[in-house]
């Protein structure tokens, strides 16, 4: 059990385009702000942990992933393009507006990345440790909470940063950074989970 905890956070608390996303809006907003996209993030892990944990992967397939890696190619573009045009004022009143929990549910619930991460464990680690029944939503309940924690630390990390940050040009300047962060990881998306597996 400690196996799946472990491998979760590891992939959950690394950089990805929810996690990027967050430390850009952390950077420009209190991380009070950033609550409900978190409980976003981590309903749709527990929606993912939920449904693959008693389905296996029979409801999702793999003809399926190339649908759900396009649309979500698609939704971290468009989050992307808003941080790049954003116009940047002050430290305090910004106008890329925090991100909400339909976007953390969306964003997470369309990346592959959640999928690729909880495949692992509601297939393998789970009925090796003997995980079934009710213990699947006791599970998938705790592991949804796990992943709320992810986006939150980068917003705090990124709220820290700001400290000793000042001027408009800086966040101008970061906001174009993480958007095309945010693009290459859409591009590496698409290749990976859309064009290699048609």
């Amino acid at each position: 059990m400690l196996g799946i905890l472990i491998y979760c956070i590891g992939i959950m608390y690394t950089p990805g385009p929810v996690n990027i996303l967050s430390l850009n809006i952390g950077i420009q907003h209190p991380p009070a702000k950033h609550i409900s996209f978190c409980l976003g993030v981590a309903c749709a892990l527990f929606f993912w942990f939920l449904l693959i944990g008693y389905t296996g992967s029979t409801v999702i397939n793999g003809k399926a992933m190339p649908i759900i890696a396009a649309a979500g190619t698609c939704f971290i573009c468009y989050l992307a393009f808003k941080i790049i045009a954003a116009e940047v004022k002050t430290t305090d009143e910004n106008s890329l507006s925090p991100v909400g929990f339909k976007e953390g549910f969306l964003m997470q619930l369309l990346n592959p990345k959640s999928f690729l991460a909880v495949l692992p464990v509601t297939t393998v680690q789970f009925p090796a440790a003997g995980i079934d029944g009710a213990a699947i939503a006791l599970w998938s309940s705790g592991l949804g909470l796990l992943g709320f924690g992810a986006p939150f630390v980068y917003a705090v990390f990124g709220s820290t940063v700001t400290r000793h940050i000042s001027g408009s040009s800086y966040f101008k300047y970061f906001n174009l950074v993480m958007g095309v962060m945010l693009l290459a990881v859409a591009v590496d998306m698409a290749y990976e989970h859309v064009y290699l597996a048609l």
